[in-house]
C-alpha cells in the first residue's frame, strides 16, 4: 500500500517567490515591451510545477493567474475579470477561448519557443515565443520571459 499523504507532503511544499514577467508584443514590425513584478507561489505537484500570482488587468480588475510547467508544455490559466485556459506546446498550434468584459474571443497560438531553465531543481526562468490570432485575426508575435526568484 502506498502512503499517499506522505508523498503529497514531500512534493507539495509551496514556496513564496518573486516573479518578474517581461512581455514583448510585435505588430507591424514594432516591438512593445512591458515588465511587471508579482509576489507569487511556486509548488511542485506530480510531474509539474505550478506558479500562481495575482495581477491587475486594465478594464477587468484582479485576475488570478496559474502557470503549469511541464517538460512538454505550459498551460496558462487566468480567472477573474478575464478567464482563459491557454496551452503552449513547442512547434504546435493550439486553440482556446478568452472571456473578457467585452465578450468572448477565439484564440489560436502557434508556439515557436518554449524553454524552462531550472536552478536547484526549481524553475528559475521561462521563455515562451508564439504567434497569436484572436477571432481569426492575426494579433502579432509575442514573447514572454518569466524570472522566478
Amino acid at each position: 500500500m502506498v502512503d499517499r499523504k506522505k508523498k503529497w507532503s514531500v512534493e507539495a511544499i509551496m514556496q513564496d517567490v518573486k516573479i518578474e514577467l517581461t512581455a514583448k508584443h510585435r505588430v507591424d514590425g514594432e516591438w512593445e515591451e512591458t515588465t511587471h513584478t508579482y509576489e507569487g507561489k511556486c509548488v511542485q505537484k506530480i510531474g509539474a510545477w505550478y506558479l500562481t500570482y495575482k495581477e491587475q488587468v486594465e478594464g477587468a480588475g484582479e485576475v488570478s493567474t496559474t502557470l503549469k510547467l511541464t517538460e512538454q508544455s505550459i498551460t496558462l490559466v487566468r480567472q477573474g475579470g478575464v478567464s482563459t485556459r491557454q496551452q503552449f506546446e513547442k512547434g504546435a498550434s493550439t486553440h482556446a477561448s478568452y472571456q473578457s468584459p467585452y465578450g468572448p474571443f477565439a484564440m489560436e497560438t502557434h508556439t515557436n519557443r518554449l524553454r524552462i531553465r531550472y536552478e536547484q531543481q526549481m524553475p528559475a526562468r521561462v521563455e515562451l515565443a508564439y504567434q497569436l490570432w484572436m477571432n481569426e485575426q492575426y494579433a502579432g508575435e509575442h514573447e514572454l520571459t518569466i524570472q522566478i526568484q
